[in-house]
Parts: structure tokens; sequence; C-alpha cells
């Protein structure tokens, strides 16, 4: 189940629509994309969705070795 927020930006990505149970699902309310995939970085898991038809927004992804130092890159 993906939060609601995270599917509006699937939608404006890849195309298709939203729906909230898969028996709901039909060809048209399918978008594209041509590369997804899960990552793990430290104890976090993310997914990645690439090669989209409406590649209009990304995620900046800042690490560091402590929360100090991402400060520092995140107000530079």
């Amino acid at each position: 189940r993906a939060k609601r927020r995270n599917m509006e930006r699937l939608v404006l990505a890849c195309g298709g629509e939203a729906v909230n149970s898969v028996d709901d699902l039909t060809p048209e309310s399918l978008g594209w994309a041509g590369l997804v995939y899960e990552h793990v970085l430290g104890e976090e898991k993310y997914t990645f969705v690439e090669q989209v038809k409406n590649p209009y927004s990304c995620t900046i992804l800042i690490k560091g070795p402590n929360d100090h130092t991402i400060a520092q890159i995140k107000d530079a």
C-alpha cells in the first residue's frame, strides 16, 4: 500500500490514475516507467522509479556521517 502523496506523485510522473483496490485496476489506469527498483541505504528502504513519461520531479538524497554535517549541507 502506498501513501496518498506518493501515489499522487507517481500519477504525475508515470501517468495512469490512482485506484484504491487491485480489483479496480484496468489497462487504462496503469502508468508507465522504464525501471523500478528498491535500494537499501542504511536502515531505510527506497523505491526508485526511473525513465518515466513526465520527468518533472526528483528527489535529492543528502547523506553524511552525522546529523550535524547533513544540516550544514542543507543550509549551504
